[in-house]
């Protein structure tokens, strides 16, 4: 009976992966370039970023995208470092970049929902873009999202963000990122709306308004997936899209520690996802544990289904490094098993230790 339920939920992951794929490679959305410009905002909260934050207002300066219809705002977040410093800088220099110091908080909202709620009530353009200080954004992303936001009802439209960096543990982070993805955008082209990203997103006033506002949320520790799905409680449409030209760069943890603190803040906001999506946690989180039970009981048959599911993994890494135009890293790409597994059992072990998740030098406890 062991045996039987453990080769279940390994070949019930196996299939998730095909289910997955399946949906993945499905006709993606498509909508008409732009025939016009419309006035938009973009809005940059920004906390201790002074490595990042002069690379992504210089990418957001190459936007292809008519500056006298654009406006930044930066939300500087209390920083201690010379954030706030490096963008003044830049204010002086292009009048249509805004500093807005944050203080206090609006209504309900904290941490970066009480940066973007804040920014929100300096904003006038019916269309607004989010995106994080330590991102670099592609010089076509206003331009490839937001023909879809243009659609009859769409209220959020959000794009795919990768990690890129020379250090192998940055590259093996740039693939964890590719495959989650890949589950984001699969599960969108079979119907299962997930949420939207925080760095890579766009949405309309208009809808904005009428879930009321962060200011007037419940907090949470993952406001895009929050704003997602009240947008979407409020009637709009919302969209996943990958794309080469809405592919936004995001700087890598430099540390394990802090990449465990970043993957506890996503998993607690999980926790408030769609069914499919707790399903699928939970294989992921049963994979390993059953496959090592498995290969005490019936090795020859373990190591069929891992080699299955590695196969599967690749392909689809390939597969989105395609869709994306982006170079594959080999090496991390051929042994990325060997990170995939201890990092999988050190977050499930991290995530129920009692430790409080860390995050822009604050702590968060669940």
């Amino acid at each position: 009976m062991a045996e039987i339920t453990l080769v279940f939920i390994l070949w019930m992951y196996v299939f998730l992966f095909i289910l997955i794929l399946t949906g993945f490679l499905l006709d993606p959305l498509f909508a008409d370039r732009l025939k016009s410009f419309p006035n938009i905002n973009i809005l940059v909260p920004a906390r201790n970023e002074e490595k990042n934050i002069s690379a992504c207002l210089e990418a957001l300066l190459a936007l292809d995208y008519p500056k006298e219809h654009l406006e930044i705002i930066v939300g500087d977040d209390g920083s201690s470092d010379e954030t706030a410093n490096i963008v003044k800088q830049y204010t002086q220099k292009y009048p249509f970049i805004r500093l807005v110091q944050i203080q206090g908080n609006m209504g309900l909202a904290q941490a970066k929902s009480n940066v973007l709620a804040q920014l929100m009530a300096q904003t006038q353009a019916p269309y607004i873009f989010v995106t994080d200080a330590d991102i670099c954004v592609n010089r076509k992303w206003v331009q490839n999202l937001l023909p879809v936001l243009l659609q009859q009802n769409y209220g959020i439209v959000s794009g795919t963000t990768l990690v890129r960096g020379k250090p192998i543990f940055a590259q093996y982070q740039g693939l964890d990122w590719s495959l989650g993805f890949g589950y984001l955008i699969g599960l969108d082209r079979l119907g299962m709306k997930s949420t939207a990203v925080g760095n890579n997103m766009c949405f309309t006033r208009e809808a904005y308004m009428a879930t009321g506002g962060y200011e007037n949320m419940p907090f949470s520790v993952t406001e895009d997936f929050q704003l997602f799905q009240a947008i979407r409680k409020c009637g709009y449409e919302t969209a996943n899209l990958i794309h080469p030209h809405s592919l936004n760069i995001s700087a890598a943890q430099e540390n394990m520690v802090n990449m465990l603190h970043q993957r506890k803040r996503w998993m607690l906001g999980a926790m408030k996802l769609p069914f499919y999506w707790l399903f699928i946690f939970g294989l992921q989180g049963l994979f390993y544990p059953s496959l090592f039970a498995l290969l005490c009981i019936h090795p020859m048959l373990a190591l069929k289904i891992w080699v299955v599911k590695m196969l599967l993994q690749n392909l689809y890494l390939l597969l989105i490094h395609r869709k994306l135009k982006v170079n594959m890293p080999w090496l991390p790409w051929l042994t990325f098993e060997l990170y995939a597994l201890p990092i999988q059992l050190a977050m499930i072990v991290f995530f129920l230790s009692p430790i409080p998740m860390q995050w822009k030098n604050r702590v968060y406890n669940p």
